[in-house]
C-alpha cells in the first residue's frame, strides 16, 4: 500500500447507505485508485442507491476515510463523505432467548451486546453472573460489572439524549434497553443496533427478530422514563 495510506481497520461490520447528493453514487475497485478518483470512478447501478451496504473495512487515503462495502456481487471502496450520516445499522444478529423467562431475555440481550465487543462468554455465566438481579427488578445499570468485566468500558445513558444514542451507534457499540409497554412489551431488555431520521433498530430477543420503533413512540416512553440505556 501507498505512503498516502496511513492506518487500516477491520471493524464488526455495519450496514451504511449512501447519501442524496447528485453524481456522488460511485465507488472504486481498489483503495489505492484514491491517487486518481475522477479516472478511477465506477457508477453504482440505480438499484442499490437505497440499499443497505454492509461495510467491512476501513481505510484513512490521502486524508480521508474510506469504507470498504459489499452489496450482492459488488464490492469496492466508498469515500465516508458520500456516505448518509442520519443512517447506521449494526451488522449483530438477533438472538432468540431460549425460554420465555425474564432470565432467558436477559441472557439474550447480554450476549448480543458482549458478542459485539469480542467477548466470548457462555449463558450459563451470563447466568452465573447475573444473580439475583431479575428478582429484585434493579436498575439497569445494576448490570454494569457484566459489561466492564468483559469490555472495560461501561457508558450509563439512563440521562443521555437521542443524538448521544445516535452517536454511541456510530462508534460501533449496541446498546441495551430497559423497556416497559415499548411496543407492547412487558419490561424486558432489547438491543438497540440503529438508526435513520425516523426510526431505531433493535434486535428483540423475544421474538430473535429485527425490529423497529418509531423515533417519535420510543421518545415519548424515554420522557415518561420506561426506558433505561447502557452501553460500553
Amino acid at each position: 500500500m501507498k505512503k498516502t495510506s496511513i492506518a487500516s481497520e477491520t471493524p464488526h461490520p455495519f450496514y451504511i447507505r449512501l447519501g442524496s447528493i447528485p453524481g456522488e453514487q460511485w465507488y472504486l475497485q481498489d483503495i489505492e485508485d484514491a491517487d486518481d478518483t475522477l479516472l478511477k470512478r465506477i457508477k453504482l447501478p440505480e438499484t442499490i442507491w437505497n440499499q443497505d451496504l454492509l461495510v467491512d473495512k476501513i481505510n484513512f487515503f490521502n486524508k480521508q476515510a474510506w469504507y470498504h462495502f459489499k452489496y450482492d456481487n459488488f464490492e469496492g471502496w466508498l469515500p465516508k463523505k458520500n456516505v448518509k450520516k442520519t443512517f447506521r445499522r449494526l451488522a449483530i444478529p438477533p438472538l432468540k432467548q431460549q425460554t420465555q423467562t425474564d432470565l432467558d431475555n436477559q441472557v439474550a440481550a447480554l450476549q448480543m451486546v458482549l458478542q459485539s465487543a469480542g467477548a466470548n462468554l457462555s449463558d450459563d455465566e451470563i447466568k452465573n453472573q447475573i444473580g439475583d438481579w431479575n428478582q429484585n427488578d434493579d436498575s439497569l445499570a445494576d448490570l454494569s460489572h457484566i459489561i466492564i468485566d468483559a469490555t472495560h468500558s461501561i457508558k450509563d445513558l439512563r440521562r443521555a439524549n437521542f443524538k448521544q444514542l445516535e452517536n454511541q451507534i456510530m462508534r460501533r457499540r449496541p446498546v441495551i434497553l430497559k423497556v416497559a409497554g415499548v411496543n407492547n412489551l412487558k419490561t424486558s431488555l432489547i438491543v438497540l443496533i440503529g438508526f435513520n431520521k425516523k426510526i431505531f433498530y433493535y434486535n428483540d430477543p423475544w421474538t430473535g427478530h429485527l425490529e423497529s420503533i418509531s423515533t417519535t413512540h420510543l421518545k415519548k416512553h424515554w420522557q415518561n422514563r420506561r426506558v433505561e440505556a447502557i452501553s460500553y
